[in-house]
């Protein structure tokens, strides 16, 4: 008999990629997911941001976390827009959708839509020890995580999140929280939702912060890229 192996083995690793990566490394695969103009921007110079994607890329954004076990943003975003961070497929899960945020200052709102939902959907903040007291947040429902690095040590941050056993993580912070990820070299994969729009000024919002490439040589190379329209916008995974 005649057998052959590796057929499609592509293929099939990347169906699995998630699986795959949180069983070899104990991390969650983590997916950074942005919405930007065209000349890189995520909100305007006063904090407008809604909405930069056009509706068949927020529909694909929402089936996007369907598909991961966990969902992460910075405190800034919790402050700025108050967002749910909620799965709205509507299709049964195979556990909860965790809310995380990294908050190293403690500025999660009692009164947000996220603290306020927390036993309904869980929540999970890491912060610094010598934070202020999270009491409040606590018998809302939120899990508090505090150590001496807080938000700050990324890679402590996804051991932790592999530990509750999450294989997935999508990122939806800002341009803070993009940068600090993929300056410590912890994205595994990127959608950036590009509109055909141009909102300027120095003092918008990028999409990517951190330190960044001191030279071209050193920016991340993507491999595997797809390319997708969009209704009205280009989708590049």
């Amino acid at each position: 008999i005649e057998v052959c192996t590796g057929l499609l083995a592509g293929e099939a690793a990347q169906l699995n990629e998630a699986y795959i990566y949180f069983m070899r490394t104990g991390r969650p695969y983590v997916h950074l997911k942005l919405a930007v103009s065209l000349d890189g921007k995520v909100a305007t110079r006063t904090g407008d941001s809604r909405w930069i994607a056009g509706e068949e890329s927020r529909a694909l954004a929402h089936k996007l976390r369907y598909r991961y076990d966990a969902i992460l943003v910075g405190s800034e975003t919790v402050v700025a827009d108050n967002p749910l961070l909620t799965d709205r497929s509507g299709k049964p899960r195979r556990r909860p959708l965790v809310r995380i945020v990294l908050d190293d200052r403690l500025r999660l709102p009692p009164c947000s839509q996220l603290a306020q939902t927390a036993r309904e959907a869980p929540a999970l903040l890491f912060t610094s020890s010598d934070a202020d007291s999270s009491q409040e947040l606590r018998e809302l429902g939120v899990e508090v995580v505090k150590s001496n690095a807080g938000a700050r040590d990324l890679a402590a941050v996804l051991d932790e999140i592999g530990k509750r056993e999450l294989q997935s993580l999508l990122l939806e912070g800002g341009g803070t929280v993009a940068g600090a990820f993929l300056d410590a070299r912890l994205v595994n994969k990127a959608t950036f939702f590009i509109a055909p729009m141009i909102i300027g000024g120095r003092e918008a919002a990028i999409a990517v912060g951190g330190t960044g490439a001191e030279k071209i040589a050193d920016a991340f190379q993507l491999e595997n890229v797809e390319v997708v329209k969009r209704g009205r916008d280009i989708e590049i995974t």
